[in-house]
């Protein structure tokens, strides 16, 4: 127990400073799960501040034991700097257990969403920026907890985040988590969709499953994305353009070998219709295309040019295919 109690503290330190290696986080991510899960042992006060005396006597005794007597007053501070330090480490789990079980303030939290066709910009507590696309939404704090901060999406954002190596940023979607320091960044995570997938434009940015009971961690750099399949339940990763991670803020609609039914998706967001195959056959066709600002008209006659023509008609927010 006490080999287990002295890796805590050192972590705890690791990650105060935002030092922590993916395998690091997980296991910090291990340790707060089993609040929720099955409990801690947590010491009462008194035992605390025993702990806290008797690592302070036993810190001085070593110094009176190994130093000459002139230099113990000069290092009376430091050594009472350190008793403090373990105290605080010590005592951390009970804080956070008493700040969610007896007495923490409720979290105020704020929804904003997006119809379709339109997009917007939401600034986050800590000057976080979230360009929101259509027919998406996030939840979050009115104000960011001392240690953390935590998002929720459903459907797709770019963010660029403020560095703060002491309180990770973490976006929360129904199939997979991602946490960052500091970083720019796109999630699309749109609910009914088989892919989850997050790009990264500048820094570095972890990933793992919502469900995983591994946890294991994926590191992702600039110019990298990682797609989950929730039928496959597989991860895939792949190399994008940097210029093209986040390009529907400007308006660009970038379909890679992409289905014909995900793009009838996409296009269901961006321009506010409901789609009807009449012809299934065309649902798995697929579509390779980058178009900005076009109208919905030119996008479906392009698509039905470079896929053989296939018929197609506009009904006001109606779409008939085949």
């Amino acid at each position: 127990m006490r080999t287990q109690d002295n890796q805590l503290k050192a972590l705890a330190e690791k990650y105060e400073a935002g030092l922590c290696t993916p395998e690091e986080f997980k296991q910090i991510r291990d340790w707060y799960d089993s609040f929720e899960t099955e409990g801690y042992p947590l010491p009462g006060d008194d035992e605390i501040k025993r702990a806290a005396g008797e690592a302070t006597t036993r810190a001085i005794n070593w110094v009176a034991k190994h130093q000459k007597p002139a230099r113990i007053r000069m290092l009376w501070l430091p050594i009472l700097k350190i008793a403090a330090a373990l105290l605080l480490v010590a005592s951390a789990g009970l804080l956070i257990f008493k700040a969610a079980h007896h007495g923490a303030q409720p979290i105020v939290w704020l929804q904003v969403s997006t119809a379709p066709g339109i997009k917007k910009q939401v600034t986050l507590p800590d000057g976080s920026v979230i360009s929101l696309n259509s027919g998406s939404t996030i939840t979050y704090p009115e104000t960011f907890s001392s240690n953390i901060r935590e998002i929720k999406l459903s459907g797709e954002a770019f963010f660029t985040v403020v560095h703060d190596p002491r309180h990770p940023f973490i976006v929360h979607t129904r199939q997979v988590r991602v946490q960052v320091l500091g970083t720019s960044y796109n999630i699309h995570a749109y609910p009914g969709e088989t892919n989850t997938e997050v790009a990264v434009a500048t820094g570095k940015v972890g990933v793992w499953g919502s469900s995983d009971k591994n946890k294991k961690v994926y590191m992702l750099i600039p110019g990298e994305q990682l797609a989950y399949n929730s039928a496959s339940k597989r991860y895939a990763k792949s190399n994008l353009l940097v210029a093209d991670i986040g390009s529907w803020q400007q308006n660009v609609l970038n379909f890679r070998m992409e289905t014909l039914e995900n793009i009838s998706k996409s296009l269901s967001q961006q321009y506010g219709v409901t789609f009807t195959f009449k012809d299934r056959s065309l649902l798995n066709k697929r579509f390779q295309l980058k178009v900005k600002k076009e109208s919905l008209a030119n996008i479906l006659k392009l698509l039905s040019i470079s896929g053989g023509n296939f018929p197609y008609h506009i009904s006001g927010k109606k779409v008939t295919i085949g």
